[in-house]
């Protein structure tokens, strides 16, 4: 019984250590044949090893942990790094040695696992530049069918990989660049956190500088989704999206056709540029248009010169006598704000609207 649990271990090694070491063990057997009915099959075949896991553990009757030696028994302290199934479950040669089951070559993972690619979204540690994704539509493709966050690396970015928000719902592969679901947190921020992004997962701006690199990387549509204070759901779609770099103030330059219940104001907002109540950009020059609304938006000048009297939910006090405003699509408002500061969409047609979701797909 000794002599075969030997054998047995010979067997292991000849698969665990590399060729040359294996070539040492080959000539050895080869000097000191085993003989007898008790001897197993040689691994060493020809020139190369040919033998497989699986054959040595099919070779004989499945042993427990009580036929096989330890490696303590062995001697040897240096163990191979350890095997990865892909699903988190690390094997190593004390595993393989020390297990109270009898195992087939099924319970032991094949050389084909060690150094697979995995996806970058399910590896355990750090995923190689090279795996990751460019948006939500590749994750999609990849048969990623369910909402939820995911990494990302837009092409050209020159900063780390991040993570995303993914909406898999009509058609799929949406990447999320805007949330609002309650008042905690607040849109009124600076231009510099615009820029980088904030928020949590109920509500979020992902950042204009990582949304410019993403709607310059294809051709995207956008997408936002809203429910309105009575509790309906409607939703915009237009057909082209895209944001230019911060030397241009993030402008909005593409903005396509719509389709949908609501959303028809934000063509105003083509192409202006980004403002915050520190960056003012607006070209409005009787006020701060971001000051005003309260958000970071694209505000237009259109109607920043108008006076007028009617207590509409997009328009703000700016006089004793006058009111006015600067866009009549802001989505970037106070969660149930007064007039003029809340979250409104379709001119005046939804006010103090209570869930927004902005997102982008590629178009083709």
């Amino acid at each position: 019984m000794k002599r075969k649990m030997l054998f047995q271990l010979f067997f292991l090694e000849v698969i665990i250590i590399g060729t040359v070491q294996a070539g040492k063990l080959c000539d050895f057997a080869e000097k000191f044949p085993c003989k007898g009915s008790h001897c197993l099959p040689s691994p060493c075949k020809g020139k190369g090893i040919t033998t497989t896991t699986e054959d040595i553990l099919t070779s004989s009757t499945a042993q427990t942990s009580e036929d096989m030696p330890s490696t303590e028994a062995v001697g040897s302290t240096n163990n191979p790094p350890a095997y990865s199934s892909g699903k988190g479950v690390s094997t190593t040669t004390e595993d393989i040695l020390t297990s109270s089951t009898a195992q087939t070559s099924e319970d032991i993972p094949s050389t084909e696992a060690v150094g697979s690619t995995y996806n970058p979204l399910e590896a355990v540690g750090s995923p190689t530049v090279e795996s990751l994704y460019t948006d939500c539509q590749e994750v999609y493709d990849a048969g990623h069918t369910q909402d939820g966050v995911y990494t990302i690396m837009p092409t050209g970015w020159p900063g780390s990989p991040f993570n995303v928000s993914c909406n898999m719902e009509n058609g799929g592969g949406w990447t999320v660049f805007q949330r609002r679901t309650d008042g905690s947190t607040s849109f009124y921020q600076n231009w510099t956190a615009y820029k980088e992004g904030f928020g949590d997962s109920r509500n979020l701006w992902l950042g204009n500088e990582k949304l410019h690199y993403l709607t310059n990387q294809r051709n995207y549509k956008l997408r936002f989704d809203i429910t309105t204070s009575s509790g309906s759901a409607k939703y915009a779609e237009y057909t082209k999206f895209q944001i230019e770099s911060e030397s241009s103030n993030y402008t909005m330059n593409k903005l396509g056709s719509r389709s949908g219940n609501t959303g028809d104001q934000l063509s105003y907002n083509k192409g202006q540029q980004f403002s915050t109540h520190d960056r003012d950009n607006d070209g409005c020059v009787s006020f701060n248009c971001a000051e005003k609304h309260r958000s970071g938006w694209w505000h237009s000048d259109s109607w920043c010169s108008s006076c007028n009297s009617n207590s509409y939910c997009y328009n703000f006090q700016y006089s004793s006598k006058c009111k006015s405003t600067c866009t009549t699509e802001n989505l970037n408002g106070v969660y149930n704000g007064g007039n003029g500061e809340m979250i409104f969409s379709h001119y005046h047609t939804y006010c103090n609207v209570q869930f927004v979701e902005m997102k982008i797909r590629p178009s083709s």
